[in-house]
């Protein structure tokens, strides 16, 4: 009987010890940047609109980044549209994150529309525009 109990418990601390995570909480526990696109703001939309989504050093946003700004799932945008919005990417340890917005309705559906660099925790708000678009965009960084 107590080598049954003895063979369960370390059957359960093996099970807790070698569980498998995902990237993000493996970033987490390796102490990578998060970065949370908050909200978003057209001051001027290249050709009257854009078809607005988020990439992460280079990997398009998916739906278990959040539910916004993804490739499938663009925010529609005019000059003057604001929406909040949920999309989250994660860096490795000790790596800066670049956040840059594309436009889907964009000839080859990824035309730049601008981003920037986010090395360290905190939070606010970056303005920048490049083909003809400008946008502010709202965030927080965190380890």
């Amino acid at each position: 009987m107590v080598r049954y109990n003895q063979a369960q418990t370390i059957d359960n601390l093996n099970d807790q010890l070698f569980t498998e995570i995902s990237s993000e909480q493996a970033a987490m526990v390796e102490g990578g940047l998060q970065v949370v696109l908050t909200s978003i703001r057209s001051i001027q939309a290249g050709g009257g609109s854009d078809q607005v989504f988020a990439s992460f050093n280079g990997r398009s946003a998916d739906v278990l980044n959040g539910p916004d700004l993804t490739f499938s799932r663009p925010k529609f945008m005019t000059a003057g549209a604001f929406a909040n919005i949920f999309t989250k990417g994660t860096s490795g340890p000790g790596v800066s994150m670049v956040v840059r917005l594309r436009d889907k309705s964009a000839p080859q559906g990824k035309n730049s529309l601008g981003g920037f660099t986010v090395r360290e925790p905190g939070s606010g708000k970056r303005v920048f525009q490049l083909n003809g678009s400008r946008y502010e965009v709202g965030f927080l960084a965190f380890n």
